[in-house]
């Protein structure tokens, strides 16, 4: 090897591809994959969580109208409340009591970021289900619980799920926080090359925190497309509803009469 390899190798990575392909590089903050997948895993057991929460609780109250303003509120409340300020609380409990720096204190977090969205939709979407349908699911002799199972819900499905998306995109992009606490994931790379003024580092740990995020949202819209019936999508943003123009077949204009008969 020439002396100006070895000078290369020990001055480090001179570009962020260098960084990428050079395990040495990572000795301290873990392999791609296992963090990769600490993101990944706290992400979607955060998600779990809040969606298990937030959807049946939001359909069964907007379905009987109970509380809507207060649960309104708390939902709201919960927007206004910085995640790394919860976090920080959670973390300073969790070490209280001996439990360490995760893996529940960033859960906990993430799950409040992700109940706001997940509550909100789910509500406004049962709530304002087809008036018609139902009535007709009443007159039909359904339950309530059967005519929020059986219509409410596979209407509200296009709004839950486009809520669901926005909810799993922000937990992915926001767990890098908890490296900032001692947690793992992907974040590390960004505290470590700040730390160390490695800027490759810090590259690299946004591009994969971004990479993993859209990675997520792209499956959820594909998840998304296959569970919704295409009647029931959503327009495309900026785009109306096009509606099918009957043709003119014939053009009727009527005589006016000028008074009596000739």
């Amino acid at each position: 090897m020439s002396a100006g390899n070895l000078l290369a190798q020990a001055a480090g990575p001179t570009n962020f591809w260098e960084w990428m392909n050079d395990s040495s590089t990572r000795a301290v903050t873990g392999d791609i994959p296992s963090q990769v997948w600490t993101t990944l895993w706290h992400s979607l057991l955060a998600f779990t969580i809040a969606a298990g929460v937030a959807i049946p609780a939001a359909a069964v109250l907007a379905h009987f109208r109970k509380v809507e303003v207060l649960s309104t509120w708390v939902v709201n409340l919960g927007r206004i409340i910085p995640t790394v300020t919860i976090l920080a609380v959670f973390v300073l409990i969790s070490l209280r009591n001996g439990f360490g720096f995760e893996p529940w204190p960033i859960v906990i977090a993430l799950v409040l970021l992700a109940l706001p969205p997940l509550y909100a939709n789910t509500y406004t979407a049962v709530r304002d289900a087809s008036p018609e349908a139902v009535g007709a699911a009443r007159a039909m002799g359904l339950t309530e619980l059967q005519i929020l199972r059986r219509v409410e819900l596979p209407l509200a499905t296009p709004l839950i799920l486009a809520a669901g998306r926005v909810a799993i995109t922000q937990v992915v992009a926001t767990e890098a926080i908890a490296a900032l606490f001692g947690g793992t994931g992907l974040g590390q790379y960004i505290t470590f090359g700040i730390a160390n003024r490695d800027i490759y580092e810090v590259q690299a740990g946004a591009v994969l925190v971004a990479g993993l995020a859209i990675s997520v949202d792209l499956v959820f819209w594909f998840v998304t497309r296959f569970l919704v019936p295409k009647p029931l999508r959503p327009a495309p943003s900026g785009r109306r509803a096009m509606q099918p123009v009957r043709p003119i077949t014939s053009i009727s204009i009527p005589t006016p009469s000028l008074g009596g008969n000739p």
